[in-house]
């Protein structure tokens, strides 16, 4: 990423409403969206696929949890923004260190938290 290229951000959150509002939120800031994704299993083959710098993820996507794309994910070295109502101490120990907003969130705290993990944008 370079000053000519904006920030990535990938975004998974199954709710229609809540994913216009990040990727609205996201644009405004300078990022490009890339998703939303709505399960898992096009999650997984996205972030395959795609190139991005960050991720957004919400933990539960229709009852299907995200955990093996997050294990991908930090697995590749992407830093991992988890999107969630679980409190920590309901996630998996390994998860329990990264970077969390508690739904619901509004669009500076998610942009505050992005940028503390991707400052170049």
């Amino acid at each position: 990423m370079t000053a000519a290229q904006p920030c990535r951000v990938f975004v998974v959150e199954d709710e229609f409403l809540v994913a216009l509002q990040i990727e609205d939120d996201l644009i405004a800031a300078g990022y490009l969206v890339v998703g939303p994704f709505t399960s898992l299993s096009t999650s997984i083959a996205a972030s395959r696929a795609e190139t991005f710098d960050v991720a957004t993820l919400d933990l539960n996507l229709r009852g299907e949890l995200v955990y093996p794309l997050v294990d991908e994910l930090l697995e590749r070295q992407v830093p991992v923004l988890l999107l969630t109502g679980y409190a920590g101490s309901d996630l998996p120990e390994r998860f329990r260190c990264l970077p969390r907003l508690t739904k619901p969130f509004d669009g500076s705290e998610l942009i505050s938290k992005i940028r503390t993990m991707v400052p170049a944008v």
